[in-house]
């Protein structure tokens, strides 16, 4: 079963959603991952940065960076612990002790610099759910068929990961949720870094509620004066909030803060630029 000019007008208007919110990475990913969940039929979607493994057969540093789906502190916290199970670790002892399937995802990972997975390309359902990492973090948190996607990415080079479960009782991902992850994946991909930012970039990240829409209405046009009005401020707690938003960005005016985001172009952040305080 092929791809339906619906389905494809649905990747293409959620890239163009994610792209609208490139600036701030944690609402871009959460877009991006609800739209996932909503085209693919899932319930909880997850995105990881993966640092590039400094030896063959091994995995990098395991990242979290964004969760879809799941509302309780303690479903969130199983993310983070089934990461920190695999996080750089041997592939084949994280196949074998966690999560079977792994070391084949890797491989297909290794040999064509890209792959997107369902789970039984990689694994039988029987050693599946008599694993470790499904019966302790999957199965709590309502995770069954599951689909994987692994892609690198720019500024800075690594790797991205992202994917969609479906909960238990629902039907397994077949053919054609592979396909569209694949072309979703592969449209937003090569936008990390370079076109969406991220931590490492200058973003809205860290920044207040109240720094957030005097930024908004700065790109808006309103003149100092005009957020005060709008805000119900006193000026002079506007022209300070207008200088720390210049500092974040690392500008030293409205023009070079306009021009910043006219251009959609993020700017790598220095280890010496950690923005607000």
């Amino acid at each position: 079963m092929g791809i339906s000019v619906g389905e494809l007008s649905i990747i293409i208007k959620l890239v163009r959603e994610v792209s609208d919110r490139w600036d701030d990475p944690r609402a871009w990913r959460e877009h991006l991952l609800q739209g996932a969940c909503a085209l693919l039929g899932g319930n909880v979607g997850t995105m990881f940065d993966v640092q590039i493994p400094t030896s063959p057969g091994q995995l990098g540093a395991i990242r979290p960076v964004a969760i879809f789906g799941l509302r309780a502190p303690e479903q969130k916290a199983l993310v983070h612990t089934s990461t920190d199970q695999v996080s750089n670790r041997e592939v084949e002892e994280a196949s074998k002790n966690f999560l079977p399937g792994h070391a084949k995802f890797w491989a297909e990972f290794d040999r064509q610099g890209w792959v997107t997975a369902a789970r039984d390309q990689l694994t039988d359902a029987d050693t599946y759910h008599a694993c470790q990492g499904y019966r302790e973090l999957r199965l709590p948190a309502d995770c069954d068929d599951y689909l994987w996607s692994m892609r690198f990415v720019d500024l800075p080079k690594r790797i991205e990961m992202f994917g969609v479960d479906r909960p238990h009782g629902a039907p397994p991902f077949g053919p054609r949720e592979i396909m569209l992850l694949t072309l979703l994946h592969d449209e937003i991909a090569p936008l990390i870094g370079v076109r969406l930012a991220t931590e490492e970039h200058f973003t809205r990240d860290g920044m207040s509620k109240r720094l957030r829409e005097t930024l908004s209405l700065l790109l808006d046009g309103k003149s100092e004066k005009e957020v005060a009005a709008t805000l119900q401020l006193r000026p002079r707690t506007v022209h300070e909030y207008v200088t720390s938003i210049y500092r974040h960005f690392n500008v030293r005016s409205r023009a070079e803060l306009l021009a910043y985001f006219i251009h959609r172009t993020p700017k790598v952040r220095l280890q010496s630029q950690t923005g607000l305080v």
